[in-house]
């Protein structure tokens, strides 16, 4: 009987063009910088292997007692930042570079023309992304559900005009408000389809932006190829948005998913059983890495 085994890699599997292009800046800098520090204003990605190579090139997180000259550098990653947070980089005296992903700015952006109405944000509360947009504004209200949304649209309607805001507690004059509603670049497409499902339902005037980036896009849509897999592999780091969202969409499709961050981890996972294996991967996930896990579960 022929044991060989069948691997199959989504669609949109790995890095965004706005990681890429952030990393592939960084480690440019890294490179040709001969004098002062280099600076992260945050994680550039949720991965481990990515985070060792920074380090190993001399890249650091900036802290908050750490110690800015002239002569150094400090990056935004590609989330991007708050206005205010900006400002104070760069009264820092310091070479700002801006890795910002274009359609985060194209977000930040659509919040600041609509800034003087209400703005409901869908997406991870305590997300970078999230916490630099909301920056943008002082009325924005995050949702991280479709119950959340629900209950937000709901407290709107019985407080009238004026009403709070549940989620922070702020009085809200909703009286011929401009509504918007927007959503992090990373999000889930099933959520964006229930948020515009709910504002018909409960006929609620809004008008929505699909701010969801292409390459989630086919990342999502590229899980259908995996849907008749034994087993699927999802890869990425374990404090990645977007792979917690890839790992759950194919929990509810099938048991057999398993989440790792690199190829030393497929140690802890029993593959003997499966022959058709899928692999998926965050948006944080170099392909380096895709590459040796392959390797290794042809070789299982």
């Amino acid at each position: 009987m022929d044991r060989r085994r069948e691997i199959i890699i989504a669609p949109g599997a790995g890095f965004c063009g706005g990681v890429e292009s952030a990393l592939g800046k960084t480690l440019r800098i890294a490179k040709n910088k001969k004098n002062g520090h280099i600076f992260l204003d945050g994680e550039l990605v949720h991965n481990r292997e990515v985070g060792d190579r920074l380090r190993g090139q001399g890249v650091q997180l900036l802290e908050e007692n750490s110690k800015v000259c002239a002569e150094d550098t400090i990056i935004i990653r590609a989330h991007g930042i708050a206005p205010q947070r900006r400002s104070h980089l760069e009264h820092l005296g310091c070479e700002i570079v801006d890795c910002t992903c274009p359609l985060v700015r194209r977000i930040s952006k659509i919040i600041e023309t609509h800034g003087d109405g209400q703005i409901i944000l869908l997406g991870d509360r305590n997300h970078a992304e999230i916490e630099g947009l909301c920056g943008h504004s002082k009325n924005i209200h995050v949702c991280e559900s479709p119950i959340e949304l629900a209950q937000f649209i709901d407290g709107v309607r019985q407080n009238g005009p004026i009403g709070k805001n549940i989620f922070n507690n702020k009085c809200v004059n909703f009286a011929g408000a401009d509504m918007v509603l927007l959503c992090q670049s990373t999000l889930d497409m099933d959520f964006l389809a229930a948020a515009r499902n709910l504002c018909d339902q409960k006929n609620f005037p809004v008008k929505i932006f699909d701010t969801i980036c292409a390459a989630t896009k086919r990342r999502q849509l590229g899980l259908q190829r995996l849907e008749n897999c034994d087993a699927v592999i999802v890869v990425g780091g374990k404090h990645s948005a977007n792979t917690k969202r890839l790992f759950e969409k194919m929990r509810r499709k099938m048991a057999a998913v398993f989440w790792i961050e690199n190829a030393g981890d497929l140690a802890e996972i029993n593959l003997n059983p499966h022959r058709k294996i899928g692999i998926a991967a965050g948006a944080s996930t170099p392909r380096d890495v895709l590459g040796s896990i392959h390797r290794k579960i042809s070789k299982k």
